[in-house]
């Protein structure tokens, strides 16, 4: 059955909303047009889109995206093919095409093995489903406590190819320049020799390129649109029941059933949801556990970026709620706001985050934002992650919930990037072309974060 991507306008917000909690259409984002009216984007069947338009929603066909995605794993099979060849790995400015999951795991230790006194692989202590072994790495001259870290992951989602890609030109052009003594320019953005020394010799940053590995190979090889890890089946069920949305597993407010009210979250306890199911607990994932690991190790972490595409849009925290700061009890580990979360635009629950966190977190977006727009125009939103729908269990939730939960853990202001253009081609896995020019605004964007994070 051919799968569309759309625009979907309705009834009202709270129409909109219920589209992927309600009636699981799969809704990646929105935006809010001059008029006011919200124009959700989403990808449906046409028996999808029927029952849509019958119930008063316009919905509108900007792509059929089935052949198009077999295309691009026919494209990255072919780019592959000529990296071998050439003898040429890990490294995307040479080679053109998607890496596969063996050539970013070879980036690092090339990585490695040519700027060692800089860089350093750490292995990961859980093997993937698929018995995957992951690394992560840190760039920074010498080591100390005092060292502002920052971390970048991506590759959460494995039909989400290009973020991967991202890190790893990221790593490529800032070990490059260091070495050289030079700097960088992207587009109109130009970095000094000066600063790269100022980001690798005085902070430290943290990749981790592919957190899932079994799921982006799994889309680039067979099922273009795969999401989830490769968690297997429960017993008794088939492949459609493979699988578990990583950034639904992580412990934040992960019992989204208890947590939230009825039909709030785009979560599912459904092994078959072939979206948004949670796990069979919290943290339930080695590619999850990997990443709390990270943050473990590396307790100096104070900044955190998770990639995602697709949309344009610097999210910061709260994905469960919409903001306060006048109440520290209203939060998500005050059991008394349970089945009351997760209502937006209510006046029953909102999430508590200081007003010094949210204005820092806005500002540093904002930076971000700028340095994106130099290369070659683009606009990237910076708003809070809840957006039109809440979310339960994701990365960056998770990662400056650690805070509050153990106050000896430290704060690390977090966000979720949405890199990539709705309007592109297969935007999840956009033609190589444009990828190369996201690859570089966001480069440009995740430079500036590191010069401004202190």
């Amino acid at each position: 059955m051919s799968l569309f991507h759309v625009s979907i306008t309705g009834l009202n917000r709270r129409h909109l909303t219920e589209l992927g909690a309600k009636h699981r259409i799969i809704v990646v984002g929105h935006r809010e047009k001059k008029s006011g009216e919200i124009e959700i984007d989403a990808y449906l069947n046409a028996q999808e889109e029927q029952w849509l338009k019958k119930h008063g929603y316009a919905v509108t066909r900007l792509e059929e995206v089935t052949a198009p995605a077999r295309q691009r794993q026919a494209e990255r099979h072919r780019d592959t093919a000529g990296r071998i060849k050439r003898g040429h790995y890990g490294d995307v400015i040479w080679g053109g095409g998607y890496l596969t999951v063996d050539e970013v795991e070879r980036a690092m230790l090339l990585g490695e093995r040519n700027h060692g006194s800089y860089f350093e692989r750490i292995e990961l202590p859980h093997l993937t489903w698929e018995k995957r072994r992951c690394h992560a790495a840190r760039i920074g001259k010498a080591k100390g406590r005092k060292r502002t870290t920052i971390c970048f992951i991506s590759g959460i989602h494995g039909r989400e190819w290009g973020g991967p890609d991202i890190l790893v030109y990221f790593a490529v052009r800032l070990l490059r320049a260091y070495r050289d003594r030079q700097g960088i320019r992207l587009g109109k953005k130009v970095f000094s020799s000066a600063q790269i020394r100022r980001i690798v010799e005085t902070k430290d940053v943290i990749l981790l390129p592919q957190v899932n590995p079994d799921g982006r190979h799994f889309s680039m090889v067979k099922s273009p649109w795969w999401r989830k890890n490769r968690r297997p089946a429960p017993r008794g069920r088939g492949p459609k029941s493979i699988g578990v949305d990583i950034n639904r597993n992580f412990p934040i407010l992960w019992d989204f059933e208890r947590h939230f009210a009825p039909g709030t979250v785009q979560s599912s306890r459904k092994p078959g949801d072939y979206e948004t199911y949670v796990g069979p607990s919290a943290a339930s994932e080695p590619e999850t556990r990997n990443v709390m690991w990270l943050f473990d190790r590396i307790p100096n972490i104070r900044f955190f970026i998770d990639l995602h595409s697709y949309g344009e849009t610097i999210l910061y925290n709260w994905g469960s709620d919409e903001n306060q700061s006048h109440d520290p009890h209203m939060c998500f580990m005050n059991e008394a706001y349970d089945g009351k979360r997760g209502l937006i635009h209510d006046n029953v629950y909102r999430e508590h985050m200081p007003v010094a966190d949210q204005a820092f977190a806005v500002k540093l977006g904002r930076r971000l934002a700028a340095a994106i727009r130099e290369v070659r125009g683009r606009e990237y939103r910076v708003q809070q992650s809840v957006g039109l729908y809440p979310t339960a269990g994701s990365a960056d939730d998770y990662a400056y919930s650690r805070h509050m939960v153990d106050p000896k853990k430290a704060k690390v202001i977090s966000y979720t990037m949405e890199w990539g253009r709705s309007r592109a081609s297969t935007p999840f896995h956009p033609p190589y072309q444009e990828m190369r020019k996201v690859m570089r605004e966001v480069t440009a964007g995740l430079l500036e974060f590191c010069l401004r994070a202190s």
